[in-house]
């Protein structure tokens, strides 16, 4: 599929949630319907393309960011921030008109967030493991990361408290690299 109407898609989202349709997405393109529609038929398929090019945009900074010779905290800097990237461009809204309307979609995605939370308790453990990190329990830090990234995705948790999810993900990076102890 075109990338173009993946970013138009994406752009419309941002405005309309997963209840924009079509007429508003051919206008953004400036594009006839019947042009759309012999690319891709359906917005049923349309939104499966859009969790496809998320995850595999996602993935490839994935394996960009393990391949690197960099430091542990900068590879975990890096992933939380891919990871801040991706779920950013879906807010709440998106996440709840999935889990409505487009189940297989929303579950696909969250246990594509669930293995990304995986992968960054793996590099945590590997910091761990180098001495780059201090040890904490890790079933204790998987729960809290599983938990913060639903919570920080909340527009209405964000909204509250004037954050961008951008804001709130460095101040989650801040505290999991420093904690709340001056030094």
């Amino acid at each position: 599929m075109e990338e173009k109407i993946i970013i138009a898609t994406l752009e419309e989202m941002k405005i309309h949630s997963l209840r924009f349709n079509m007429d508003d997405l051919t206008k953004r393109l400036h594009m006839s319907k019947t042009s759309l529609y012999n690319i891709i038929n359906t917005k049923d398929k349309l939104i499966q393309e859009i969790i496809n090019y998320l995850m595999a945009t996602f993935e490839t900074k994935e394996k960009r960011i393990l391949s690197e010779n960099t430091s542990m905290r900068e590879k975990v800097s890096q992933f939380v921030d891919e990871y801040a990237n991706m779920f950013n461009a879906l807010d709440l809204g998106v996440y709840e008109d999935l889990h409505m309307s487009y189940p297989e979609e929303w579950q696909r995605l969250e246990t594509f967030r669930r293995q990304k939370i995986d992968t960054l308790l793996d590099l945590l453990n590997d910091g761990m493991a180098q001495g780059e990190f201090r040890l904490v329990d890790t079933a204790v830090l998987q729960c809290c990361l599983l938990m913060m990234s639903k919570i920080l995705a909340d527009t209405k948790f964000l909204n509250d408290n004037d954050l961008t999810y951008s804001q709130a993900t460095d101040s989650l990076q801040n505290l999991i690299f420093y904690g709340l102890i001056k030094r």
